[in-house]
């Protein structure tokens, strides 16, 4: 592939490599925004394991975060959340404030 740069010809070499694979229908289901845009909210998985991240900052992991069906994060005020997290044959409502 050529570029023109500056009236200048230049080649570029392109590669690419996998680094991790992403279910997204999780994300599009689990990712909220507070009432003041001020802070995000979404569902990942590590492992076997999953996650809230608020803000970037990876939270208590558990079998499973309900987010399909009835379950979902709900931000109660722009700075509070809850959300049901499964360990095991127990169900959390895991209740989180954000600084």
């Amino acid at each position: 592939m050529k570029a023109c740069t500056h009236g200048k010809l230049m080649q570029r070499k392109i590669s690419e490599r996998l680094v991790t694979q992403i279910d997204f229908s999780c994300l599009f289901d689990s990712f909220k925004m507070s009432s003041d845009s001020r802070h995000v909210t979404f569902v990942a998985k590590s492992g076997n394991k999953w996650f809230v991240v608020v803000d970037g900052k990876e939270k208590k992991q558990y079998d499973a975060i309900v987010v399909l069906g009835r379950g979902k994060i709900v931000f109660d005020t722009p700075t509070s959340l809850h959300y049901l997290a499964q360990n095991g044959k127990s169900i959390y409502l895991v209740e989180e404030n954000i600084e």
